[in-house]
């Protein structure tokens, strides 16, 4: 884990990641290969088990967190969010405003809101 000027809440589970100029919230999880800069999480209401993290990835759905091989910066993650693997949340494209509540997501002032409770399905780029 690399983390740089960045503050971390109790009871995060932080594997093989980059963290810089962020806030992390309490029970947080961000797995290998995730990067967060520039960014504010929440963090999560409650823990899912590894059991149950394992059923929702058989399933095909995502575990509150970020997945690996994520790349986040300049975002505001509200609580209890699930971004999948290998997703990509940059606003790269430089939109200042944007509204795509069914897809989990705002952007205000050209920074990215992931909702409360939403699903980024992996491989997603925003």
């Amino acid at each position: 884990v690399q983390i740089k000027e960045a503050i971390i809440s109790h009871g995060c589970f932080l594997r093989e990641c980059k963290i810089e100029h962020s806030i992390i919230g309490v029970r947080s999880r961000l797995n290998s290969g995730s990067e967060l800069k520039n960014a504010m999480m929440m963090g999560a209401d409650s823990y899912e088990t590894e059991d149950e993290i394992s059923r929702l990835m058989s399933e095909g759905k995502v575990p509150i967190g970020v997945g690996e091989n994520t790349k986040i910066s300049n975002c505001i993650i509200d609580m209890n969010a699930r971004i999948g693997r290998d997703v990509v949340i940059s606003n790269k494209e430089g939109v200042q405003e944007a509204d795509r509540p069914e897809e989990g997501y705002y952007i205000r002032s050209g920074i990215v809101v992931i909702q409360k409770n939403a699903t980024i399905k992996d491989g997603t780029v925003v």
